[in-house]
């Protein structure tokens, strides 16, 4: 039931590309929830900056804590082991950086992807029934998901009300012929 309906001139076919390439090349539109979508990528580049902040900050401990080893030790400021300490936690920041750029851009743009999965199903039911308002006609046309959309057993739901509905006014118009 996930499958896209050729017959609806409302769902493009287009070739499967993934995702990101359709995002470059302006395929689709991504954000079609902008509140959700945006709340979402957010409490996701939340969730990143707090562990990576944890992680910097037990990276920063650890390297403040063999300092307070060196001046135990009553060491020299330009003690030979100072030097490698200050130099390895620079190139520890310098690698914490770049890992925490990429790993805020990946959340940001999965985020982007995976609810993208969620605000289209949403968009498409909010189409449909908003169609069926306009046109103030029962439902009768059937509604589909993309394949990789989420909530994929609304569609076979809402297609089972609708076939019931039919069977009902069928049989309705039926005993209605019979009796005239």
């Amino acid at each position: 039931m996930g499958t896209i309906n050729n017959q609806d001139p409302t769902m493009k076919t287009m070739k499967k590309r993934i995702p990101i390439v359709s995002l470059l090349l302006r395929e689709k539109k991504f954000l079609i929830n902008n509140d959700f979508q945006i709340q979402f990528m957010i409490s996701l580049l939340l969730i990143s900056i707090c562990s990576m902040s944890v992680i910097y900050l037990a990276n920063d401990y650890f390297f403040h804590s063999y300092i307070q080893r060196g001046e135990a030790l009553n060491l020299p400021p330009d003690h030979p082991f100072f030097l490698m300490i200050h130099e390895q936690k620079k190139f520890m920041t310098n690698v914490f950086i770049i890992v925490a750029g990429t790993i805020s851009a990946m959340a940001g743009l999965w985020g982007l992807f995976y609810s993208h999965k969620i605000a289209g199903p949403m968009f498409r039911l909010q189409k449909y029934f908003n169609q069926a308002a306009v046109d103030s006609s029962p439902l009768s046309k059937k509604i589909y998901f993309r394949d990789n959309d989420f909530f994929q057993e609304l569609p076979e739901s809402i297609n089972k009300y609708i076939d019931s509905i039919e069977k009902t006014r069928a049989g309705t118009t039926e005993n209605e012929t019979d009796a005239a």
